[in-house]
């Protein structure tokens, strides 16, 4: 797992855009518009997810990147893969 750069994991792919922010999509979707699960960005005291996926508006807080990161990454795992 990357920090500041790119992670890529076989169903999760998180990637910068900006210092703070990172965009995380499913890479089992094939689409990067559809693909899009939501956004971890850095919070004080920790990092937030902000879900677009599959209902908009959802957030969960963690306390530090890879928690955010895995925690994702298990939740999807429990998600039915998209169309």
């Amino acid at each position: 797992m990357t920090y500041r750069g790119t992670t890529i994991s076989d169903a999760l792919d998180v990637k910068p855009i900006s210092q703070t922010t990172w965009r995380v999509s499913d890479r089992r979707s094939g689409d990067a518009t559809r693909g899009i699960l939501g956004y971890i960005r850095e919070v004080e005291h920790g990092f937030e997810m902000l879900w677009m996926r599959p209902r908009a508006g959802v957030t969960r807080r963690y306390g530090d990147f890879a928690e955010a990161v895995n925690e994702t990454a298990r939740h999807l795992g429990t998600l039915r893969r998209p169309d």
